[in-house]
Parts: C-alpha cells; sequence; structure tokens
C-alpha cells in the first residue's frame, strides 16, 4: 500500500489486478472504502487503482488555509500520480464529487486519461443542490462533525428502500462513520470545492461552468446515474452526456445517489461492458 509525492503533497494507493489501470476517485469526504463493494467487481477486468484524495484517509491533510482544495488539483494530484506510477494512459471512473475531479482531469489531462466514467455526477449546480451542500458548512459551524451531520448526510445519499433494509442500514452507518472521521475544517474546504465547481460566485460571474468547459472533453465517455437519485436526479448526468460528444448514458434501475453501493453487481456490469468496449 504505498504512498506517493507527487504534485506538493502525498497519495496512497492501492492497485489490485492486473490490465489497464482503472483509477477510483471517491465521493464526498469519503477514502477508498467507498468502493470496497464494487472494486472486487472490476479487477478481474482491469488493474484497479483505489486512491485517498488529498486531505482524506491516509493520504497527507494539508491544511486548508494554506492550500486551495479544488476538483482541479485533485485531479493534478492523480495526473501526478499516475505519472510517478509509469502509466502511460488511465482510465478514470469518479462517483458524486469524485466525478468532478475525473472531469478535470479528462479536461486538463486529455494525452493521460483514455476514458472517463462518471457515476452520479453533476457539472453544474441548482439551487437545492447548493442549499444542500451550504446547509451541510453551516452545521458544521455550530455542532461539528457529530451525529447530525451524519444523518443528513445519509438522508440525502440513500434511498428509501435501501435505509430499510438490516443491510443497507448496516452500510450507510458505516459510511457516515467515515464521513464524520473529516476534520471539520477539511471538509468545510470540500463544500467549498463543490460551490466553486457548479457556482458562479461573486466575482466569477463570467466564469464559464464546467458544463461548457467539459464540451472540449474527446475521449470515449460513459456517464452512470441511479435513476432513484432524488439528490442529484438523473438530469444532471444527462447534461454532462449531452455536453461531451458521444458519450454514453445509462440508468441504474432501482438505484440511488452512489450504485456503487446499493447497486455493485449492476453498476459494475455497467462499468466493465464500457471498458471491454475500449479493446
Amino acid at each position: 500500500m504505498p504512498t506517493a509525492s507527487v504534485n506538493g503533497t502525498e497519495i496512497w494507493y492501492e492497485t489490485q489486478g492486473s490490465g489497464h489501470p482503472l483509477m477510483l476517485f471517491p465521493g464526498l469526504g469519503m477514502d477508498h472504502r467507498y468502493y470496497r463493494l464494487g472494486e472486487p467487481l472490476l479487477r478481474d477486468s482491469c488493474m484497479t487503482v483505489l486512491v485517498d484524495p488529498r486531505g482524506v484517509g491516509r493520504s497527507r491533510k494539508d491544511d486548508p488555509t494554506e492550500v486551495l482544495y479544488t476538483s482541479e488539483l485533485w485531479a493534478d494530484d492523480f495526473a501526478a500520480l499516475a505519472s510517478e506510477a509509469g502509466w502511460e494512459s488511465v482510465d478514470v471512473l469518479g462517483s458524486s464529487l469524485g466525478g468532478s475531479t475525473a472531469q478535470a482531469m479528462a479536461v486538463r489531462h486529455p494525452d493521460l486519461v483514455r476514458s472517463m466514467i462518471v457515476v452520479g455526477g453533476f457539472s453544474e449546480l441548482d439551487r437545492a443542490m447548493e442549499m444542500n451542500f451550504s446547509l451541510r458548512k453551516k452545521i458544521i459551524a455550530k455542532i461539528g462533525m457529530g451525529e447530525e451531520l451524519a444523518d443528513f448526510m445519509g438522508l440525502s445519499t440513500m434511498t428509501r428502500e435501501f435505509m430499510d433494509t438490516e443491510e443497507g442500514l448496516a452500510i450507510m452507518r458505516a459510511n457516515q462513520e467515515n464521513v464524520r472521521a473529516n476534520d471539520p475544517g477539511l471538509y468545510t474546504a470540500f463544500l467549498d470545492s463543490i460551490l466553486r465547481w457548479g457556482c458562479r460566485l461573486p466575482g466569477q460571474e463570467d466564469e464559464p461552468l464546467w458544463t461548457e468547459k467539459i464540451r472540449s472533453v474527446s475521449c470515449p465517455t460513459l456517464v452512470l446515474t441511479g435513476d432513484n437519485d432524488y439528490f442529484i436526479p438523473a438530469k444532471f448526468s444527462k447534461i454532462i452526456a449531452d455536453a461531451i460528444p458521444g458519450a454514453i448514458y445509462a440508468e441504474i434501475p432501482g438505484g440511488g445517489h452512489i450504485p456503487f453501493i446499493e447497486k455493485p453487481v449492476e453498476t459494475a456490469e455497467a462499468v466493465v461492458s464500457f471498458l471491454e468496449g475500449l479493446d
């Protein structure tokens, strides 16, 4: 389980299987365990690369007063990791905020990214999503990374059907503990990164949204979403797919915001089928 010193920080990663590398970028505040149910289903078809983003898990937790956390920064970190590892090209898969990192990497490092898979992602925010992330900041400011934030996160990302099963509730609780392990200042910085990504903030009114930026992506792209994702509805995945020439769009039946957790078999099958079509 090596740690790479790249791009001014240290990134933890782990590889499994063999073949072309597939880098797996987790969602907001989560470490590599985000893919604990899905990654074993992928490793027979490729070399999976599990990572902890800068600021999360076993990677270095750089002070957010000294480092501006953005999806672009994480993308540059992972591009430097790929170079350090000697991979001439990689496939990238990101879920939720990890999907923003994947998009940024495809835009900023087009010669490195062979293909991109975005799961439950977004290239812009609507008012409801912006309010959700801003409310998390307010909760942290008042009461920290406690069970209130964990419950709010769980309600935002898991379907009712999944939470009503004992297995689903246990998985959700494990995810909540993963999120609660974050430093409040770092998690707030991650939330700020999302607001910078998806909104035109004061002073940035002329900055194009990422929906416009990803129109330059030319690599094969698969956009997946759960058809029961009420946090980031399917229409936001359709926006990504419509913006990228030739992108494939697919829905996971019964999947919520994190189909790799609620529907790992179906999601892995869609990914494997896409990757096999690249060869």
